[in-house]
Formats: C-alpha cells, sequence, structure tokens
C-alpha cells in the first residue's frame, strides 16, 4: 500500500532546488533543461519522472474567490503516474500543451463553475512578480480526499509556467522506483547524472539509515523516508504491530503443537519401551520419532500451501474494498482504500522455516523422555 502510494503520488526519490525543502516559496523554484531531464527517464530502474510546479492563488469567478493550490503537470506523464483521467467526472482530460484546468468537483461547486467556464487566478509570480490569468475548465476532477476535492487545480507545465514567469521552472521532479529495495543504488545514479550539470555531490547525512539526501551545488535529492517522515512512522508502527501480533501467533501455534506432542509421547510409552526392549538403540527411536513429527508438519505446511495460494492469488488480484469510515481515513492518508494480499515467495518460506523451528524445538520434549523412558516403571 505504501509502495502504491508512493509510485502513483509522492515519488520514491525527489529532487528539488538547494534549500527548497526548508523554505518552499517560488524563489526556491529550481530549473532544469529537458536533456538532464530525459538523461534520468533513462536510468534503467526508474520507472517514472514528473516534473512538477505547485504554487498557490487565489481563483475567482464572479463575485466568489477561494484560495488554491495549483499543481503544473505533464497530461501524458500524470496519466501514467497517478491515472488522473479515470478521476474525470465530468469534461475531459488536458492535452500536452492545454491552456484550461482540471479542477476538484468540491471546488466546482463552492465556485459554482463548470466545464467551459473560465476561471481568473491571481498569484505571486518568480522574483516578486504578479502572476494573473484567465483560465478555461476543461474537466472536473472526483478526488481522494475532501482537502484536496475542495482546493486543487491541476493545469498544464507550461501554463504554470507561463503564469509564474518563470520558464525551464519545477518545484521539484517525483521520481517512481521499480523496486524500493533499490533505492539506495538508484539516488548515487541520479546524483552521478546530477554531478555533470551541477558540480560535486556531497552526503547530508548518514544513507544508512535510508532517511538521507544527497545534495550538489544546485539540487538536494532526497528519499521518500525524508520527504515523507509521517508516512515511514505509520509504516514501522504497522510492521512493529504485525511482528508482535505475528510471535503471539507462533506462541499459540507452538503451545498447540507442544500438547498434541505430550499427548503423543504420553500414550507411546509403552510402544517405546517394547522397540526398546526388542533391541532398538533410544537414539535410534528418537530420531525415528523426529523425522515421524517433522514429516507430518511437512504435511500440514503442504496442505496449507494448497488452501492459501488460490485464495492470495485471487486476493492479489481482487484486493478487499475498504468502504465507510476505514475507507475515509485511508483516503486522508493519501492511500486508495484497498487491502490487497501478497503472494511473495519470502513470505511462504519464512512461515515454513518457522514452524519447522517450533516443531524441532517441541522435538526435545520426546527425545528426552525416550532417552530417560524407565523400562521397569512402564512395563
Amino acid at each position: 500500500m505504501v509502495d502504491n502510494m508512493l509510485r502513483t503520488q509522492t515519488g520514491h526519490i525527489q529532487i528539488h532546488a538547494k534549500g527548497y525543502w526548508d523554505d518552499k516559496i517560488i524563489d526556491n523554484f529550481m530549473f532544469m533543461d529537458a536533456a538532464t531531464i530525459t538523461a534520468l527517464e533513462n536510468i534503467s530502474e526508474i520507472e517514472n519522472v514528473s516534473p512538477r510546479l505547485e504554487t498557490f492563488a487565489m481563483a475567482a469567478s464572479g463575485s466568489v474567490s477561494k484560495g488554491i493550490a495549483i499543481i503544473g503537470v505533464s497530461p501524458a506523464k500524470e496519466a501514467l503516474k497517478s491515472n488522473l483521467p479515470s478521476r474525470i467526472v465530468k469534461g475531459e482530460y488536458l492535452s500536452e500543451n492545454d491552456d484550461g484546468i482540471l479542477i476538484g468537483e468540491g471546488l466546482a461547486k463552492y465556485l459554482k463553475v463548470s466545464t467551459g467556464d473560465t476561471l481568473a487566478f491571481i498569484g505571486q509570480g518568480y522574483h516578486g512578480s504578479s502572476a494573473a490569468g484567465l483560465f478555461p475548465i476543461r474537466g472536473i476532477l472526483k478526488l481522494m480526499t475532501a482537502e484536496m476535492d475542495n482546493g486543487l487545480t491541476y493545469m498544464t507545465l507550461p501554463s504554470a509556467q507561463a503564469f509564474i514567469d518563470m520558464p525551464d521552472g519545477y518545484s521539484g521532479i517525483l521520481i517512481s522506483i521499480k523496486n524500493n529495495n533499490r533505492l539506495n543504488e538508484v539516488m548515487e545514479v541520479i546524483s552521478y547524472q546530477l554531478s555533470f550539470v551541477s558540480g560535486q555531490l556531497s552526503v547530508v547525512n548518514d544513507k544508512s539509515t535510508e532517511n538521507w539526501k544527497l545534495e550538489t551545488e544546485n539540487y538536494e535529492v532526497l528519499t521518500w523516508h525524508f520527504t515523507m517522515e509521517r508516512l515511514l512512522q505509520q509504516t514501522e508502527t504497522d510492521k512493529a504491530f504485525g511482528v508482535m501480533l505475528m510471535y503471539i501467533m507462533y506462541v499459540i501455534v507452538g503451545f498447540g503443537i507442544l500438547g498434541t506432542v505430550i499427548m503423543m509421547t504420553n500414550e507411546r510409552k509403552r510402544e517405546f519401551c517394547m522397540m526398546i526392549s526388542l533391541g532398538m538403540q533410544r537414539t535410534r527411536l528418537a530420531t525415528v520419532i523426529v523425522a515421524e513429527l517433522l514429516f507430518m508438519s511437512l504435511i500440514g505446511v503442504v496442505l496449507a500451501f494448497a488452501v492459501t495460494l488460490p485464495l492470495g492469488h485471487w486476493f492479489a488480484a481482487h484486493p478487499i474494498k475498504i468502504t465507510g469510515e476505514m475507507g475515509d481515513m485511508f483516503a486522508q492518508y493519501g492511500m486508495e482504500p484497498i487491502l490487497p494480499m501478497s503472494v511473495h515467495p519470502s513470505i511462504f518460506i519464512t512461515q515454513m522455516t518457522f514452524i519447522l523451528a517450533i516443531v524441532l524445538l517441541v522435538c526435545i520434549y520426546p527425545v528426552s523422555k525416550i532417552l530417560k523412558l524407565n523400562l521397569k516403571t512402564n512395563n
């Protein structure tokens, strides 16, 4: 779910002008030429490079006005990144050089406008210049959160750059990668590319923590652990709760297996005594019992796989949709309100390993009983 949000919205990596993250004003926006952006897009592990221009303005229609957030995007790249066209409820999507805008449904209702109407924007431009313009409404969007729906406008990058009088200017570059496990490698490659156009790079803090950033003379490159600290804390808390719950389940399963083995061992004491009396070595008998328990456990694991794998694949392809207040809470965090399942092999291998380890631990009981078995007492 976190990866889905990073891939479609905020990006795993962000590039900004040096100092922008600490002071997010228009004068700290960055310049980047098309050749550098193309070089970033050609890095093999990068899935999407989305230049953005994010600013604020006052939107007015007739006598009604409201402060809004403006996001300048490349319509084609944004369609691939966030599937924005699927959120249009009225009108049409933007073309690459369109001078129109897309607005949230809540904002359209507040300003009492619809597709075909024109909004007047007044704001601040680059280096203190005035920003003003008239923009026709091409489409109305149904956005994920009420805050976005009531105060967000999308326009093309050329329109946004012209609005603030900053050609080739961006508030930042959002980068989505194919595999989050290779985040550090991609950061190094990006920084190497930027060093050609912006001078020597330096590591600002310890990259082993993943919450790190790189700086060149003009740019700063930040991982999502840095830009989405709140999300990181949430995921770490969720992981800790999941691990705690998993270990509670292991304890329950372990005692269930232990109870079964204790009952089996006590019921078979006479059988063990007879085998030893007939000449079977205690160590060999203990080995047979351990092998028997492991074989039964493997049968249980195989049956579990046979039941859960088809279910896991089904719910991976058809995630559980969350509705009501819980769905709204997911949306407020910027995540799609679904619960997908994972069928990654490591999940099943880990569980099988833990179960077999528990069985081996439980085997200590029957082995110790066999090695200490008193034949006279049990005859």
